[in-house]
């Protein structure tokens, strides 16, 4: 999960200054904003990090293409999201009516806040056709450990870095009472048959299992190593629809490997940094996009809440160096050109901060549109 989850759950809040009743901020916050264009994003969670939150849902997105959607990342809440958002996982669901279908699910890194909610999608709607599912391969070791000279045993020392595909296969196979007795009983496709993984890996990291290979020397050694420049690399492809979606490195070391992911449309084009610190290839990747949804993280809150804490320095720093503060985001989005930038998977992301803030502090370092994302807001593409 991101680091600022475990930092936000443990910090206390300062008792000069009790927040306000999440009510009051839903009650005062904007509604989504909505956009009849058949091909649009939608920021179906703008949280950050897994603790828990009053009023939003956790990081994920849909890029809707006509009749298809394509999800980036699922985070918590994103099977309910999906569905009042009036998209579907499943066809079959109120047939009369017709929504988008998920055809692809794109994940940007393996913190929990990023795919807690995975499965849920698959075993809540058990989708009748084959989705893809395209993320990082395994990281392999080591794993960089903060301070370097620190012992700490590793939890799961048998398969201790493993890349999307391990962890499909084991959440389905918790699940295994479930879907045995429902494709036994009921007569349902087996759900496993549904999911198509493909993993993305970098050169010197390759195994077995990656089917998409970056040619690129990189590693988790530290944040330079994490994401050397390069040049975005297709990914995939819907000739039917014309959509093309091209992947990054992007700097959020010690996870390794974190993607940045970009969408080319028929009508327009959309870029997603994932979680990243300041990153010349988040440029590259969103150079000219009519829209980047960019994460963004607020320190000074933060360090109020986390300055009683023994390992306050060591979180700090990371959260310093693979987050990106409303000035770094400005400046990316600013170098990318970019017509629309849309900030989310806020840090700290429920009652804390109002949207206009947000926006108030990144706008003396860009010029274009800028949005505060809030849960089910729609841009038209």
């Amino acid at each position: 999960m991101c680091q600022a989850a475990d930092a936000l759950r443990r910090a206390e809040p300062l008792a000069s200054a009790p927040l306000p009743d999440w009510r009051e901020i839903l009650a005062r916050r904007r509604p989504p904003r909505r956009t009849d264009a058949p091909n649009r994003v939608v920021t179906l969670g703008t949280g950050g990090g897994s603790n828990p939150k009053a009023t939003r849902c956790g990081y994920s997105n849909a890029v809707v293409v006509g009749d298809a959607v394509y999800l980036v990342d699922a985070g918590e809440g994103v099977h309910t999201q999906l569905w009042r958002a009036g998209l579907t996982m499943n066809p079959g669901f109120r047939r009369q009516f017709a929504r988008p279908l998920v055809r692809c699910v794109f994940v940007t890194h393996l913190h929990a806040d990023h795919i807690v909610d995975l499965a849920n999608l698959f075993v809540g709607s058990w989708p009748p056709h084959v989705v893809d599912l395209i993320g990082p391969g395994p990281a392999g070791l080591p794993i960089p450990m903060f301070p370097p000279d620190a012992e700490r045993p590793l939890p799961f020392p048998d398969e201790p870095t493993p890349g999307l595909r391990a962890f499909v296969d084991h959440q389905m196979g918790s699940f295994a009472y479930n879907i045995n007795v429902r494709v036994l009983d009921e007569g349902r496709l087996p759900l496993p048959d549904s999911m198509r993984v493909r993993e993305i890996n970098v050169a010197g990291q390759v195994s077995e299992s990656s089917d998409l290979i970056l040619d690129v020397a990189a590693s988790a050694a530290s944040p330079a190593d994490a994401a050397p420049a390069m040049d975005p690399v297709e990914v995939f492809r819907d000739d039917e629809r014309g959509v093309v979606v091209s992947a990054i490195l992007v700097q959020h070391a010690p996870v390794f490997p974190a993607f940045g992911y970009r969408f080319d449309t028929p009508s327009g084009s959309v870029a997603f940094s994932g979680d990243t610190g300041e990153c010349d290839n988040v440029v590259r990747l969103a150079k000219d996009a009519d829209v980047l949804v960019h994460e963004v993280i607020d320190l000074p809150s933060l360090e109020s809440r986390m300055t009683h804490l023994p390992n306050f320095e060591s979180v700090r720093n990371h959260l310093a160096s693979s987050h990106s503060t409303p000035e770094q985001v400005g400046r990316v989005a600013t170098a990318a050109g970019v017509r629309t930038l849309v900030l989310s998977h806020l840090v700290p992301g429920d009652i804390e901060i109002a949207e206009e803030d947000w926006e108030t502090a990144v706008r003396p370092h860009f010029a274009g549109e800028i949005v505060c994302g809030v849960d089910l807001d729609e841009f038209a593409i």
